[in-house]
Order: C-alpha cells, then structure tokens, then sequence
C-alpha cells in the first residue's frame, strides 16, 4: 500500500524520503438525519446557502468501539453551493459507548458530484433539480475529515488520530466507514495523557 518517492526521481531532489500513510478502519457509522432540513437562504444573496440537518440517531460499530449517537444536539450545518449540488459540510454529535463512555465527534467534509460521472451531467444539465435521493462511491466525492474527542479511559487512544470519513447515503440514511491515517500499520494508537 505505501509508495516511495525517490529523491534522485527530478520530483523531489532534496530532503527525507516519505512514504505514504497507511489508513486503519476504525468503525462504520450508521446514522439517520431528519427528513426535514432547515435551509436558512443565501447571506447578502450571495451563492451559498445554510443547510442543517439534524442528526437523529445512529450506531458505530468497528473493532475496538461500540457507540449509538445520541438523538439531541447533533446536526450538520453544511454550506451549499447554489446550483451545483456542491456543498462543506460541517457537523457536530455526541456517541455514547455501550460501556458508558461519551465521544464527541466533529467532521468537516465536502459533497460534489464526480467528475464526469452522470450524476455531474444531470446536474449540468438541470442546477435547480433537487439532489438524488441515492448517491454511492461511482457517483460523488464524499469525504470527511474527522477529529474525535473521548475523556480519560478506555477510548483516550481516539484523541490522538486524524480520522477520514468515506460516506454514501441513501435518503435520510448515511454511512461513514472511518479510518484513521498511522505510519505504523497494525499497531494500536497509545493514549494521550497529560502527565505532571
């Protein structure tokens, strides 16, 4: 999976040879938003709009955690681009671990139609069309970058990881499969604890 530039290759003549990351696969969430969004409108009529979502409930399930995200609280306050399908997203939800511990979980992340694919000529085609309704891996670019927050215990481990989320949805129903970036592939994270 890692690949080495060559520093005698002419793209990078000087400084350490790099690898590239590994990603781990951390969980799959599981998550249902409210079929009912609130769109604010356009600031100044500009071409960007507020979107938010409510996120209603759901579960993370992967290897070392178990988790139902809490029903009140969490939303995605995402950015839309008028007439492209294209938008930031932006959210925000609490996790509950089935053995009582609580994760906050915060995603920054974008939505766009592929490049070339027909999902991208549709919207060419006709901008006002509400997006679709179901939108797996062949047709968008749907990604997120994941920060994790967890207290002292048994899933402190998640504070020190950067986290990238691949998503699909389907309706009010949308996946995150998360994986975490390592240079040391199979080995689990340490915690990160402050120490005096």
């Amino acid at each position: 999976m890692s690949t080495a530039l060559s520093p005698g290759n002419g793209i990078f003549p000087h400084g350490p040879q790099m690898r590239q990351p590994s990603l781990a696969f951390l969980y799959r969430l599981e998550c249902d938003i409210a079929k009912e969004e609130v769109n604010i409108g356009a600031p100044y009529n500009a071409g960007t709009i507020r979107s938010i979502a409510n996120v209603i409930g759901g579960t993370i399930k992967g290897p070392s955690i178990e988790a139902s995200i809490l029903p009140l609280g969490g939303a995605d306050w995402a950015t839309v681009v008028k007439g492209t399908h294209s938008m930031t997203l932006d959210a925000r939800y609490t996790a509950r671990t089935s053995d009582g511990h609580y994760i906050y979980i915060r995603a920054h992340g974008l939505y766009r139609p592929g490049p070339g694919t027909e999902y991208a000529k549709q919207v060419e085609a006709d901008p006002e069309k509400p997006p679709q309704y179901a939108v797996t891996q062949d047709d968008v670019e749907f990604f997120s970058h994941l920060r994790l927050e967890a207290g002292p215990g048994p899933y402190n481990w998640l504070n020190g990881l950067v986290c990238l989320g691949v998503m699909t949805c389907e309706g009010e129903k949308i996946w995150i499969d998360t994986y975490h970036l390592t240079n040391f592939p199979g080995i689990k994270p340490e915690n990160v604890v402050a120490k005096e």
